[in-house]
Order: structure tokens, then sequence, then C-alpha cells
């Protein structure tokens, strides 16, 4: 399924965001804080499109550089990316929880 299919399905996901992220949230154990509101974000906006990556799995540069690609590959595409509060609650979440620490 093409990237744009696959977030547009996010997005109806995200409309529902109280029932996606505990069907998310379900099928992710591995996430730290699977109840604080950037494990929602990551399960619910990242999870979308591709599978959930355990935030120590990276280390917060590698975060960082790959929030930035998605965010080129979201413009690319025409998609909408995170709301600044989002986008501030996920780095936030992934700082906390980054491995190489």
């Amino acid at each position: 399924m093409r990237l744009r299919a696959r977030c547009r399905a996010a997005a109806v996901l995200a409309a529902c965001a109280g029932a996606a992220a505990a069907l998310v949230a379900g099928c992710s154990p591995g996430l730290p804080e699977p109840d604080s509101p950037g494990a929602q974000v990551l399960a619910v906006r990242c999870a979308g499109c591709h599978r959930t990556y355990a935030p120590q799995t990276m280390t917060i540069a590698m975060w960082e550089y790959q929030l930035e690609r998605m965010r080129a590959l979201y413009a690319q595409q025409g998609l909408p990316w995170l709301a600044p509060a989002e986008e501030r609650t996920l780095r936030e979440y992934l700082a906390r929880h980054a491995g190489g620490r």
C-alpha cells in the first residue's frame, strides 16, 4: 500500500484517537509509559503508517534525524505534519526513553 493511502488511513485512525490508542497500545506492549501522551502520539500518529519502534532502539540523535526525515517525507507527499504540541510531546517522550545513554 502506498504511503499516502496508509497515512490517510492513519488520519482516520487519529480521528478516533481514544479507541485507536487502546488498540495500538495493545499491539505494542514494549512502549515505556504506554498511557503517556508521548506514547500515544507514537502509537497513533507514527504507527498509523509503519510499525512502532520502541524509543530505546535509537539514540536521541538518531530519533531527531528520523523525525526530520519524516517531516520532509510528509511535506513531499503533501501530508500534514504533527501539530506543534504533538511534536513537542513526542520529542520529550523520545528523549526520556531513547537508548544509548
